[in-house]
């Protein structure tokens, strides 16, 4: 079944305002998956562009929505951050921007040294930034999120118990929509009971082993004993340790005085799998929610599974498609496509590592994935600028290649790539500066 997006995305966004329900919103609604996910993904895009026009705002550059004239197209908001201090920065600049973050918002950098970073924000530095303050704010480390045995992440229980953490979770969740409001990919991979949450979806007990294996192995083993449950001494509570203390919590009231039997398993599972999963997280996942939704309407998310939500957010673990990325690429300073430097950049591409690829694709346009519909809604367009350098006549038969490093302008997704000679050279120069992932500053 085909669906003109823009027809669909108005029907659906009409019954979300109070209109009265259709064909259209029923099928959107009730089965969106009759429709592809590509399909959906469009829908969900209109849905954007018809919020953006109502409310007056501009794409963000650099995001699946601008074009050319969005680059110099007057921001909602300018804000000024230090590198070492990007979290805090955002959070004082950004969070109170509340809904006006839908609109454009210029983005400059200071460095360790307090001198504004030379640079136009094309696009580049936003996704720096984005990239920024979803790699350090869901980093387990920084205590605002965990992850669990699959390296899969969600807040941390402890995370709402200061204020300041509950204004971090708002602001990560308002930058994390606006990303996906820009349709800019962002390295984001959610346990499925977390994505769940997003979307507004119940969480059940199939849901635990997302949250931890032990706990799900615990459960299904108290289901299973084929004894008397009361041999097993449980009663209606459950423990953690909370800043290095064992800290015991009822599931139910007066739960200490509560035998877990036969006949009552079956609801002591269901209040440990609701504590586990609702309960202990509910004030960091509400804070965060606070500002997804600040950006992204809910309704507009139900259109996707828990799966195809990790998908529209990150793009899915799927390789870098190099075909692609060659065929929307353009080329100035003097490369073509036909140049023996480029044809020879092309061969490392494919050579490469797809982390390898990511990383020289985040060097160049601050994103390791490209757009979700490939590299045609890649703005702006990726490019390989030429950089002469001088070198032996020689260095094609083994003699000293060109020695400087390509670099890159985030802010026009340009690659500066000098002309060596050999493949060999390019192909550990390029590897080197990706992986060094050099400031703007310094391209």
């Amino acid at each position: 079944m085909e669906l003109e997006p823009a027809v669909a995305a108005s029907a659906l966004q009409s019954q979300i305002d109070g209109g009265a329900p259709t064909q259209i919103t029923g099928l959107l609604n009730d089965c969106p998956h009759a429709l592809s996910f590509d399909e959906r993904v469009k829908i969900f895009r209109e849905l954007i562009k018809a919020d953006r026009l109502k409310a007056g705002y501009r794409p963000q550059a650099g995001g699946a929505d601008a074009a050319h004239g969005d680059t110099f197209a007057r921001p909602v908001a300018q804000v000024t951050l230090r590198r070492e201090s990007v979290l805090e920065d955002t959070l004082t600049s950004v969070l109170p921007l509340g809904a006006k973050a839908r609109g454009r918002i210029l983005v400059k950098f200071v460095n360790a040294a307090g001198q504004e970073e030379a640079g136009i924000d094309a696009g580049g530095l936003f996704k720096e930034l984005l990239s920024q303050v979803t790699e350090q704010g869901l980093d387990p480390n920084r205590g605002l999120f965990q992850s669990n045995a699959t390296g899969l992440i969600y807040p941390s229980p402890r995370a709402g118990d200061t204020h300041e953490g509950i204004l971090l979770l708002e602001m990560i969740g308002m930058m994390i929509g606006k990303g996906m409001y820009e349709g800019i990919l962002q390295d984001i991979n959610m346990a499925p009971f977390f994505a769940a949450h997003v979307l507004g979806t119940a969480r059940t007990i199939d849901d635990i082993p997302s949250l931890d294996e032990d706990l799900a192995r615990s459960i299904v083993q108290i289901l299973e004993y084929e004894g008397d449950v009361a041999d097993l001494c449980l009663d209606f509570t459950c423990s953690e340790e909370i800043y290095g203390e064992l800290v015991t919590r009822e599931l139910v009231a007066g739960g200490r005085d509560v035998e877990v039997t036969a006949a009552n398993k079956l609801f002591y599972v269901f209040s440990l799998a609701d504590y586990h999963l609702n309960r202990r997280i509910a004030t960091p996942m509400l804070a965060f929610m606070r500002g997804l939704t600040k950006i992204i309407n809910q309704r507009w998310l139900r259109l996707f599974n828990v799966t195809e939500l990790s998908l529209l957010l990150s793009g899915g673990e799927s390789a870098i498609d190099v075909d692609d990325w060659e065929l929307h690429t353009r080329y100035s300073g003097g490369y073509s496509s036909s140049s023996a430097t480029v044809r020879n950049f092309w061969r490392v591409m494919r050579k490469f590592t797809p982390k390898q690829r990511q990383d020289v694709l985040k060097f160049v346009t601050s994103s390791p994935r490209p757009p979700l519909q490939g590299f045609k809604h890649l703005n702006p367009p990726f490019v390989i600028h030429k950089v002469r350098c001088e070198a032996s006549m020689f260095a094609y038969f083994g003699a000293t290649d060109v020695r400087r490093l390509p670099s890159a302008s985030t802010c026009f997704n340009m690659l500066k790539l000098p002309n060596y000679r050999r493949a060999s050279t390019l192909e550990k120069s390029v590897s080197y500066a990706s992986q060094s992932r050099a400031g703007f500053e310094l391209s």
